[in-house]
């Protein structure tokens, strides 16, 4: 009943060369992409050992807030360091999962009422942490503005956005989708904070989502001094992120997608059947833009039981648990969750073929 009423958006990338950021052209709602959320970090055995390692970091603090902490992810080795943590998560589904296990969970959009209920409640944090939320933000102003009332004079605000200078270079366009706004360089993120008053002091590129920088900001008349991390990579940022890098991504981008379609089209002459493996948000922006629906996919595997008897948004490719492998074998397994695939490889029983889709190749 509701393919019916499915709603399609044009998915159009808009490239800043002044401050060199990155954004959709057209946006969806906030309380209509996160209301009712089918993303759940903790079935990604990756993702879990990545923050615990990012707790580890946070040992010291007198208080953690995650914000858009999602089922807990977070939360769980921060309380298990005996670290006083809570998460604000907007997506009703998922806090109630996070609450349930114990992981102390404000059920709401991080806002100015959140802000003045957490203060009131539970203090100031010296942490404030943002793991892939920044992008999300139809507001980031206002949001920066929110967490800098919150937190200590002396306290660390730390996110962790999908660096579009990976996108860029890896022609990752499958990244672009319609629940996460901007796609930020530091270029980008260091002006956007300064006309805020608080400074980059440090980056790191880490590995989750297809490569992601941390980045370490402070109020600036608290700020630490700026590592050398963060004047390397403006650096190179100003010598790739132009619009000359953009026309080439968009050539190659096309490229990718006509060949992924073509080898598919390859294996259904054969009598080859195919399925794919992991529902991530790119699975939408790949079928849609390259025309691939069940006739080419026969179905996707997911681990998260949010996602599982639904269909993919626009080519309604069925989406199932892992024991449909099973009692369907296909011969070919198009991994879409591909920077997880050593996990993928350890779950699944049986002789496959996998094939990366974005550019398509098949791997061992």
């Amino acid at each position: 009943e509701t393919v019916k009423t499915e709603d399609f958006f044009p998915l159009k990338v808009f490239f800043c060369p002044a401050c060199k950021n990155v954004e959709l052209g057209e946006k969806v709602s906030r309380s209509r992409m996160f209301e009712d959320y089918y993303y759940l970090s903790s079935v990604n055995p990756g993702l879990v050992m990545h923050f615990r390692e990012l707790a580890k970091r946070f040992e010291g603090a007198t208080f953690v807030v995650d914000v858009g902490s999602n089922d807990g992810i977070l939360l769980k080795p921060l309380k298990e360091l005996g670290v006083k943590a809570l998460g604000v998560e907007p997506s009703i589904n998922v806090s109630k999962i996070a609450n349930d296990a114990g992981l102390t969970t404000l059920t709401s959009f991080f806002n100015k009422d959140a802000v003045d209920k957490i203060k009131k409640e539970w203090g100031r944090p010296d942490v404030v942490v943002a793991s892939s939320v920044f992008t999300h933000l139809e507001d980031p102003h206002t949001f920066i503005d929110d967490v800098k009332e919150l937190m200590t004079d002396g306290g660390s605000f730390v996110i962790e956005v999908e660096y579009i200078g990976n996108i860029l270079n890896d022609i990752k366009f499958e990244r672009f989708y319609l629940d996460r706004i901007f796609y930020y360089s530091l270029s980008s993120l260091k002006s956007l904070f300064e006309l805020h008053g608080m400074s980059v002091v440090d980056v790191a590129e880490i590995n989750p989502h297809g490569g992601s920088i941390k980045v370490t900001l402070q109020k600036r008349e608290y700020a630490s001094s700026q590592s050398r991390a963060v004047t390397e990579i403006l650096e190179r940022e100003e010598q790739t992120l132009n619009p000359g890098a953009l026309e080439k991504f968009k050539r190659t981008a096309d490229e990718h997608v006509s060949a992924l379609r073509e080898r598919l089209k390859e294996y259904k002459k054969k009598g080859l059947k195919v399925a794919g493996y992991g529902a991530p948000a790119r699975v939408a922006t790949i079928t849609n833009y390259g025309n691939i629906g069940p006739d080419l996919i026969e179905f996707i595997v997911d681990d998260s039981p949010l996602k599982q008897n639904k269909l993919s948004p626009g080519m309604h490719i069925p989406i199932v648990e892992s024991s449909h492998l099973r009692a369907n074998k296909p011969d070919i397994l198009v991994v879409f969750a591909y920077e997880y695939f050593d996990d993928i490889k350890k779950k699944v029983v049986g002789d496959y073929t996998f094939l990366f889709p974005i550019p398509p190749r098949e791997v061992i």
